[in-house]
Parts: C-alpha cells; structure tokens; sequence
C-alpha cells in the first residue's frame, strides 16, 4: 500500500485502553458481517453488486500488486504538486458545484422529519416564537429561520443552505488532518471524506440535523485532540465544550458529549490524576453549559420542568420499545393527540414508562430488537435514498442508481475499516489518539442506538472520523509487521 511519510501519533498505552481499541476493531468486523448479511435479511440479493464494487474499490486500497501501487504512488505525487490553494479549491469546489447542481436538477420535497423542522422555521420566521412542544431541537430551525428571513422560505433556499456547513465539515476535516498525519495523507483522507457520496447526497432529502450537528462534532473532537496532543491548552477545552452544546441543540444525542470528552482524556493521559486533564474537563462542561443553559431555561418555563434540549427522547423511546416496534419507527407514540406542554410533559412520562415496562418484561425481545436496530444502523447506508425525489415525484430509475453508489461507498469503507481492525487486532497494535475519538463516537452510537430507533442516518456523523481513522492507518509505514 502507498506510504505517505506519515506524522507519528504517540500511541495511548495501558490496559483500558487497549480493551477499548479492542472492542472498537471488533465493531469493525461486526459491522463488516452487517454489511454481508443486510443484503439477505432483506431478501434481495442484487444489495451484494454494490458490495462487490466496494470490494473491488477496498482491493485498489490495500492491494501489494506493482500495477496498482504504482497507480497510488503517482496519485499521491500529483497531490504533492498542488499548492494549498489548489488543493481546497479541489476539495471544496467540485463537491459544492455537485450538491448545487443535484439540488436544482432535482429540486426534491422535503418530507416527514424535515419536513416538520421546514415548517417550524417557517412559523418562527413568521411568528417569531418556537413551538411550544418543541419536539425537535431547536439548532436546525434556528439555523433554517436565519436562512428563510434572508432568502425567503423554500426547500430550495433550506437545501442549498447545506452547503456552507457542508464547505465548513471539509475545512474543519482537513485541519484535523493535517494535525494527525503527514500533508499527503491528510489530503487524501480529506478528498475521501469531501467525494464520500452520502456527504454529497444527504442534502437532497432537507435535513433536519445532520450537517449543522456533524460540522459541531467535527469541531469538538478536534478540540479534544489538540488537549490531548498538548497542542491546545485548557481554552482548547472550553471551545470544545462551546461546540458540544451547539451540538447538543441540534441533535439532543450530543448531551453524552460530557462523559465522550472525559473518557477520550482519560484513556489518553498517562495518568488519571493529571490536574490539566481533570481542568480540561470542566472548562468543557462550562462550555457546553453555557451554550445550552439559554435554552434549558426557556423550556423550564413552557413546561414547568427541566427539559435540556427537546421533548422527543421519551416518545422515540417508546416507538424503538414496545409490542409492535421492528426496532424502526414505530407511530405508537404519536397516537396521541397533544396540544399543550402540560400535556407533552404527561405523554413524555407515559412513553417512558411504557418503554422502561416494556425492556423488564420482554428482556428477550428487547435483544432482538436491539441486533436489529444495529442491523439497520450499520448495516446498511441507503435508506435514506427513499426520501428524495424529483419535485415530488418518485424517481424508478434514479433512485436505484442512487443507492448503489451510496451503498459502495459505504461498503468500501467498512471494508478497509474491517481489514485495519483485523491487522490491528493480530498484531495488537496500540491506539492512537486518533483511534481513540473514533472509537468513542462509533461505540457511543452502538450504545444509544441499541435503545433509540434505528436507521442508516445515525451513523452518518462519525463517517468523517472513520474515513481519517482508515486512511491513515492505511497510510501508516506498518509494512514491516505484517505477516
């Protein structure tokens, strides 16, 4: 495979640690054996000609044979020869002129959850007040309501509004990885993660979260590694928490983000008594405190009780836990009609406590449920394909087409994932704090999305710090140990 002189990581030593890097390469040949199996749960095995293709394309990686690695080599000499300008221009420009041009070509309707965000915005916009439900966090219709008042409100306006943080994930990547690994191997993963087709294409189908929340991620873990690296001090710290909580506002997933940060520093330090470390966290609960507190405040007085973020979590809850779930949404909970906040407060308890009767008295159910939201989490990355369109119009053609080529590139992905964690595993080879912050995402996400609905979506985040992770494993002179 190509070596790209890359920077050293210091490796992260001790045995918390390597159980960890453990059980996340392990993760990685699960997810590889999801990946393998999806195609038959579902009974069409045309989902393995996808598959195949990604085989073909992990085999370019990883493949010893002259042709090919003199292919990569001069791949990586003609990245040397573009100036840092050339490079961006690159990066950024031809992935934007694709999501811009996908956007007017289709102009597709947006439909259910962002759908619903859409709306709010557009009443806030009108009215200037949130919904007093509020169902959904609130950062994407922020964010959707800044746009609408400067544009005017349409899908359109709401979907090329994607590309400014989109632009922002690449720039934001690209720092991260240059600060982890050698110029050629930071601009490889960065084209990687800039063409990866789900980054393109997830805007087609009006997000209510996802680029707004992943830029957020981005930008927290880079803080995290430059505490950990000693290359940002405690202010690195306070930044980090300052990112969580706009993070948290966007998806109400990222309140974990507190005990992410104190686990990644903790495997990271040499010691669990450094005083820098323990000062690194609390700035970075500050931060994120102070960022959500405004709002938290806000929703103790519309409901009368502390509710940080939103009040979905109970309900979603329930439609992952119950008789009738399949581990995917389930409209069980949204039955009831609610049209107070007095009322919200009552149905959030209800489906709490129906979920929690739920998981004690069917505990073997609930396991099944669970390998199943998994199975769709990780074992798949097309099904949010089913919410584009043309106009409104269903697309018999393009639709197909478009799943398998976001399905290869996931599939190639997990591929190379799964061959890195298996020579990691044989040689037990230690972490990296790289490894380490993509290891607390992915295994973050196998945790709550064993209870919460799942779906292809929520693994979206943390494919920017898997495709770093991958690459420059793969760009890592490790040659020497392989058997």
């Amino acid at each position: 495979m190509m070596m790209l002189n890359p920077v050293p990581q210091s490796a992260c030593k001790g045995l918390p640690v390597f159980l960890f890097s453990t059980v996340f390469r392990l993760a990685g040949l699960a997810t590889l054996a999801m990946l393998l199996f999806f195609p038959l749960y579902k009974g069409r095995p045309e989902g393995w000609i996808p598959l195949a293709v990604s085989g073909g394309l992990a085999w370019i990686v990883i493949s010893r044979q002259a042709v090919i690695t003199r292919f990569r080599m001069m791949i990586g000499k003609a990245l040397d020869l573009l100036t840092g300008f050339g490079f961006l221009s690159l990066a950024l420009g031809i992935p934007a002129l694709l999501q811009v041009g996908l956007v007017f070509w289709l102009q597709p309707s947006p439909s259910f959850d962002g759908l619903f965000v859409l709306q709010e915005a557009e009443h806030l916009v009108r009215t200037g007040q949130m919904s007093p439900l509020t169902y959904y966090a609130p950062g994407q219709i922020w964010y959707y309501g800044l746009l609408f008042k400067l544009f005017g409100a349409t899908p359109v306006v709401a979907q090329l509004g994607q590309l400014p943080l989109f632009l922002g994930m690449i720039f934001v990547f690209y720092g991260i990885a240059r600060r982890s690994c050698s110029l050629a191997t930071a601009r490889i993963a960065t084209l990687a993660m800039a063409f990866y087709p789900s980054m393109i294409l997830y805007a087609l189908v009006t997000p209510y979260y996802f680029y707004l929340y992943t830029l957020m991620i981005l930008l927290m873990v880079g803080r995290w590694l430059a505490v950990a690296t000693n290359r940002g001090g405690v202010g690195a710290a306070f930044a980090g928490g300052l990112a969580a909580g706009a993070g948290a506002l966007t998806k109400a997933v990222l309140l974990v983000a507190p005990v992410q940060a104190l686990a990644f520093w903790l495997l990271s330090a040499k010691s669990f008594f450094q005083r820098r470390l323990w000062m690194a966290w609390l700035l970075f609960v500050v931060g994120m405190g102070l960022v959500i507190a405004p709002w938290a405040w806000r929703n103790r007085q519309v409901f009368g009780e502390p509710i940080l973020v939103c009040a979905s979590g109970p309900l979603v809850f329930y439609s992952a836990n119950n008789p009738e779930s399949d581990g995917l949404y389930s409209p069980l909970p949204d039955e009831t009609h609610i049209e107070t906040p007095d009322e919200m407060v009552r149905h959030m308890r209800y489906c709490r406590d129906q979920a929690q009767a739920f998981i004690l008295a069917h505990p073997g159910q609930f396991v099944r449920l669970a390998l199943r939201k998994l199975l769709h989490t990780w074992g798949t990355e097309t099904t949010y394909i089913e919410l584009i369109n043309r106009g409104g119009e269903a697309m018999p053609t393009l639709d197909p087409a478009l799943r398998f080529i976001a399905q290869s590139g996931w599939g190639a992905l997990v591929m190379l994932w799964a061959f890195v964690a298996l020579r990691a595993l044989r040689h037990r080879w230690q972490a990296s704090p790289l490894e380490l912050a993509a290891a607390i995402l992915v295994l973050t996400k196998w945790v709550v999305y064993s209870f919460y609905e799942g779906g292809a979506r929520h693994h979206l985040p943390a494919v920017p710090l898997l495709i770093l992770y991958v690459v420059s494993e793969l760009a890592a002179d490790k040659s020497s140990d392989m058997a």
